[in-house]
Formats: C-alpha cells, structure tokens, sequence
C-alpha cells in the first residue's frame, strides 16, 4: 500500500530531524466502521495533545521574534 509506505518514510524523516515520529499515523477502516473511527480518531487527537506544540512551527515564531527585535534595535 502506498500511504502505507509514505506514512512510514515522513516517520523516519520527523525521526531525522528530532521531531517525534508519533506526530504521524495511519489507520484503516471501511465506512461501516464509524465506531472504531471515532475511537481512532480520539486516540489520535489524545497522542498529538500530548506531545504539545509543533516544534517547528515555535522554532519558526522565535525565528520571527528574533527578525523583529532585530529591526527594532536596526
């Protein structure tokens, strides 16, 4: 399965660049299913609110902060 594949390759990427690879997964279910959606999903969604905030997106923000008190002080 192909998604399954590219799931598995951006997990050994976030790994690479110290980013936890758990941020990533994948689960398969048929439309009958919608119980065992929900549960994934509230699995899921459980897992991301542990692991906090996107640590790229707040390198990013300091990034930001940075450019800023440096123009400031320019």
């Amino acid at each position: 399965m192909i998604a399954e594949k590219n799931a598995i390759y951006t997990k050994e990427i976030l790994k690479t660049v110290g980013i936890s690879p758990e941020r990533i997964q994948m689960f398969n279910c048929s439309a009958a299913e919608g119980q065992r959606f929900q549960q994934e999903v509230t699995r899921i969604s459980e897992t991301i609110k542990h692991l906090g905030h996107n640590p790229l997106k707040d390198s990013d923000a300091s990034r930001k902060e940075e450019k800023e008190s440096k123009q400031k002080s320019d």
